[in-house]
């Protein structure tokens, strides 16, 4: 990675945190990690990297006048902030990987499988073609198949591909590792409005947790009360997007929370991972569910049975 890409990466994590004069930008600049060279970064210089950090990334690096002449990160409304930040992200992994190369002090999980396929698939999604490959489920039998991609998501260290079958209306939602010999078949296809409509990603997963989208299982209300201190982590990492904080214990002892999904595997599995530290209080039906399968695993765990099959 060049040391502008590094700029970049470094000087809008600085600016949204606090705001910096040129001064203070040039100093830090010139002794971070991330300046490889150890460059000095004259006026000129930081004026065009300002360009195009609006350019590539619609972020505005503007200058308070009012306040000593202070620089300071401004989003634009009108571009996908999580987009930017996934971006900004997969920059500083790859400036990251520059630095793993001398150090041994960073612990990394294990990365996505098959992650070159995302050039493929993001390049049929843009010119509306299919897609051709090889499946095999996890149980069942291998089939070769054909794909109208919509979107791909990253899930638990996992790539996925969001689409609908060929000659059907049944959304499949596939594993990049349980692809082989794919292709791209160039020939452009139609989907119905209200199909690519039910596709778009905010309305495939608006009442949904993880990856699966169970349309048998209604979304309901779910209120769950998280015990201290895991409520902090509730709150800095939401399980869903329409999760609020209903109720605060005394000396914040605990927090209830509110949201409406599916109460999905994915979702139960979510709660479980929780441990001790959080409860479903409403609707009764999950909370009897939970407490059913706490105590399949207990006899689990006290015979070394599978409950589940018994």
């Amino acid at each position: 990675m060049d040391n502008r890409t590094r700029f970049y990466c470094w000087i809008i994590g600085k600016l949204e945190k606090r705001r910096m004069t040129f001064e203070e930008i040039s100093d830090e600049w010139k002794e971070s990690n991330s300046n490889a060279y150890g460059e000095a970064l004259s006026l000129r210089t930081f004026h065009r990297y300002r360009d195009e950090i609006r350019s590539q990334f619609g972020l505005g690096i503007e200058c308070d006048k009012k306040d000593g002449y202070r620089y300071y990160i401004e989003r634009d409304n009108y571009v996908n902030n999580e987009i930017t930040d996934w971006m900004l992200s997969t920059l500083r992994l790859a400036s990251l990987g520059d630095m793993l190369k001398y150090h041994s002090k960073v612990i990394l999980e294990q990365p996505p499988r098959n992650s070159e396929y995302l050039d493929v698939i993001l390049g049929a999604i843009d010119k509306s073609y299919w897609l051709r490959f090889h499946y095999t489920p996890m149980w069942g039998d291998e089939t070769d198949m054909e794909l109208v991609p919509a979107f791909v998501r990253l899930f638990h260290q996992r790539w996925y591909i969001v689409g609908i079958k060929k000659d059907t209306d049944v959304a499949r939602v596939l594993p990049f590792d349980r692809i082989d010999n794919l292709e791209v078949v160039c020939k452009k296809h139609n989907l119905p409005l209200e199909t690519a409509r039910r596709l778009a990603p905010e309305e495939f997963y608006a009442d949904s947790f993880g990856i699966m989208k169970d349309e048998s299982i209604e979304p309901m209300r779910i209120r769950i009360r998280a015990f201290y201190p895991e409520q902090y982590y509730i709150d800095e990492v939401p399980l869903h997007s329409s999760q609020r904080r209903v109720k605060t214990g005394e000396n914040d002892s605990y927090a209830e929370y509110e949201l409406t999904v599916r109460p999905s595997h994915d979702f139960i599995q979510e709660l479980l991972w929780h441990g001790r530290k959080i409860v479903v209080l409403e609707p009764n039906s999950l909370k009897q569910d939970m407490i059913n399968i706490l105590k399949e695993m207990t006899i689990s765990y006290e015979t070394g049975k599978d409950m589940v099959n018994e």
